[in-house]
């Protein structure tokens, strides 16, 4: 009995003193975090089939662990900001225009041929309804054309006008003029570089309109010898004159801009097709208005273009005559007026257009239309027309906005009436048609 009674005594001490001290150790113990808290919100956490219903505690780690939790976020945002900052400090490129640097062309090691060139640039595709239309009109031209079929071209190409440039720095406002010449009589086809046709005809470039005014066949001659010892029957006298056209003006100081290839070239020249197709020194604001539409171009790239004048001269010919009328006279700047009678002793003399910068592609040339110092009588008309006055005024005061729309404009000069796929020729020598 009184042993039973023992054993009782002992059960009630163990439940009413140690299970107490002990219980009372353990949450001494016990995390932070399983202390009351009176803000429970429901937390819903959706899988496929279930909703589990939770509180905040269930998510929350103690004090010790949240400092430790933040640090490391604060470590991997720091880790990572830097990756970033360093990932794009390397892929960073600069969209500023480019332009030739004289000194790396001139000193350079670059040989003919090399991989590297300014001009192949990422093509973008349209941006606007009117540039998707315009891309269509260029059906048949691309960029880049002979990436793939003669990878060096456009680099042969630029480095034979580097060459002669070096030597002749007025050789560079040639093949512009080549161009327009080429382009608005039957299309971009390199006719008006045909010495000789199957017809026998007087060819495009014994014109009055060409003649002494036109230089540059031999260069061409050199750099198609070039390619043809490169890349044989790939590339077309055509587009030899439009990537040099667009060379000469960076050379000049114009940024660089993309130009279209893939034209192919005509099997006929003729000089009687140049009547009523060239732009002349007397025409008037109508009649090259009316010329350049018949071409596919407005009023603004005819201004825009006319801006080729930023660089070359002008034979005394084109211009003299304006000293010998009253009405055309009161439209000179009287210096300028003086300058022509000192300089023009001979016909075949000539002025620069812009004596300036005479060889370097900006504004300037329309800050001087709208003072009177235009050379040319159909140059200085558009500074007084008021249909084309506010487009010289604008490209006066906006060089940059002129180099934009010029690349633009000349590549819709350089897509009049294009020979592509199986039309024409891939001529062996730009002189003759194979």
């Amino acid at each position: 009995m009184m042993a039973a009674k023992a054993r009782i005594s002992a059960a009630i001490l163990l439940v009413c003193i140690i299970l107490p001290l002990l219980a009372s150790a353990f949450l001494d113990h016990l995390p932070e975090v399983l202390e009351h808290d009176s803000r429970i919100k429901d937390v819903t956490i959706r899988g496929d089939n279930n909703i589990v219903g939770a509180n905040d505690n269930d998510f929350t780690l103690p004090r010790s662990h949240e400092k430790k939790n933040e640090r490391s976020l604060k470590e991997k945002k720091s880790k990572k900001k830097k990756h970033k900052k360093k990932k794009n400090k390397k892929g960073k490129k600069s969209h500023k225009d480019k332009t030739f640097d004289f000194d790396h062309i001139f000193g350079g090691n670059q040989q003919e041929g090399d991989e590297f060139s300014p001009y192949l640039q990422p093509v973008d595709a349209p941006q606007t309804i009117e540039e998707q239309e315009q891309a269509e009109n260029y059906d048949g031209l691309r960029e880049g054309f002979y990436q793939k079929t003669c990878p060096h071209a456009e680099n042969i190409i630029r480095n034979g006008l580097i060459r002669a440039f070096q030597n002749d720095s007025t050789i560079a406002a040639a093949f512009p003029r080549l161009l327009l010449h080429d382009c608005f009589v039957n299309g971009c086809d390199g006719s008006i570089l045909l010495d000789t046709t199957p017809s026998g005809a007087r060819v495009e470039k014994l014109a009055g309109t060409n003649g002494a005014t036109v230089k540059g066949f031999e260069l061409i001659d050199e750099i198609k010898d070039e390619l043809e010892r490169q890349c044989p029957g790939i590339v077309s006298c055509s587009d030899i004159l439009v990537y040099l056209s667009r060379d000469a003006f960076v050379l000049s100081g114009l940024p660089n801009y993309n130009v279209l290839g893939g034209r192919r070239d005509g099997m006929e020249s003729n000089e009687a097709n140049i009547v009523g197709n060239l732009p002349l020194p007397g025409d008037t604001v109508d009649q090259m208005i009316d010329l350049f539409q018949k071409k596919g171009l407005n009023s603004e790239d005819l201004v825009v273009l006319i801006g080729a004048h930023s660089i070359g001269v002008a034979h005394c010919f084109n211009f003299l005559y304006r000293l010998d009328e009253p009405e055309k006279a009161q439209m000179l700047d009287p210096r300028l007026a003086g300058v022509m009678r000192f300089m023009c002793t001979n016909q075949m003399n000539t002025l620069p257009f812009d004596p300036t910068t005479q060889y370097k592609m900006d504004s300037i040339f329309y800050k001087q239309l709208m003072i009177k110092k235009g050379l040319i009588e159909s140059d200085q008309i558009l500074a007084q027309d008021i249909r084309t006055r506010g487009f010289v005024q604008k490209f006066g005061d906006d060089e940059m906005g002129w180099f934009d729309k010029f690349g633009k404009a000349m590549n819709k000069l350089g897509a009049i009436e294009v020979l592509t796929g199986n039309q024409g020729q891939i001529r062996r020598q730009c002189r003759a048609v194979n």
